[in-house]
C-alpha cells in the first residue's frame, strides 16, 4: 500500500501487527511539522503514529475510534513508540469530541464506509477542519461487478466493507454537498474485500 519504508522502520513491529489499511492517505499530500491531525476510525493507531512522526514534537494528533479495545491498543502503540503528542478518544465518528476548526488535516483509512450515517461523519469532519484544512482518506467504494452478488450478507457483509460502500460519484457528491472544494478520487489502491468493493484514495479541502 506504498507506505514509506522509513515509517515501517521507525515504529515498533507491534504497531503494525493490528494495522488494517486499504490505502495510504499520506500519499495524498504532506503533513507539515507542527500541524494538528485527526485520524477518524483510527483502530490500533498505526496511521495516528505515522501522523505524529510527520507532525513532530510541536504537532498534535487525535485518534478517534468507537471501540474501547482499539483505543487501548492504540494508546499502547503510541506509548511504546515514544509519541507523546498523540491523544486517543473513544467516540463515534459522527460526534467527534473536538472543538470547531481545530485541525489542519483529517485522515481516515477504511472507516467511513463502516458508518451508517455518512453525512453526519462528513459534517463533523468539515466542522473540525480549519478553513483551508485538508481531508485525505483511503476508503472502500463500490464499483460495478457481477462476481460477488451473493458473497456475504448482513453484519458480515458490512464488517467486510462491502454493504456500506458507496459508488465513487455518490461519495464525491456528498463531499461537495457538505461544502468541500477540490474533491478528487485520485486512484484505486488495488485493495479489495470483494469484486465490487475496492480501495480508493480521496482528497478534499475546506474552503478558506
Amino acid at each position: 500500500l506504498s507506505y514509506a519504508e522509513e515509517w515501517l522502520d521507525c515504529l515498533p513491529d507491534q504497531v503494525w501487527e493490528s494495522a488494517a489499511a486499504v490505502g495510504n492517505p499520506f500519499s495524498l499530500g504532506p503533513i507539515h511539522a507542527g500541524e494538528t491531525v485527526v485520524d477518524i476510525g483510527c483502530g490500533a493507531g498505526a496511521d495516528a503514529c505515522i501522523a505524529a512522526l510527520l507532525a513532530g514534537d510541536q504537532g498534535k494528533v487525535f485518534g478517534i475510534d468507537c471501540t474501547p479495545a482499539m483505543i487501548e491498543k492504540a494508546a499502547g502503540n503510541a506509548t511504546i513508540s515514544g509519541l507523546k503528542q498523540v491523544i486517543f478518544h473513544q467516540a463515534e465518528i459522527t460526534a467527534l469530541p473536538l472543538p470547531d476548526a481545530c485541525a489542519d488535516i483529517v485522515i481516515s483509512n477504511g472507516a467511513i464506509n463502516l458508518a451508517e450515517d455518512k453525512n453526519s461523519v462528513l459534517v463533523e469532519v468539515f466542522r473540525v477542519l480549519r478553513p483551508g484544512g485538508r481531508l485525505q482518506i483511503a476508503d472502500m467504494v463500490r464499483v460495478p461487478s457481477t462476481g460477488d452478488a451473493v458473497c456475504c450478507s448482513g453484519e458480515e457483509s458490512w464488517a467486510d466493507c462491502v454493504t456500506g460502500t458507496l459508488d465513487p460519484d455518490v461519495f464525491l457528491s456528498m463531499l461537495k454537498a457538505t461544502g468541500f472544494h477540490n474533491v478528487e478520487l485520485t486512484k484505486f489502491t488495488g485493495y479489495k474485500t470483494a469484486a465490487s468493493a475496492v480501495g480508493a484514495l480521496i482528497k478534499a479541502v475546506k474552503p478558506r
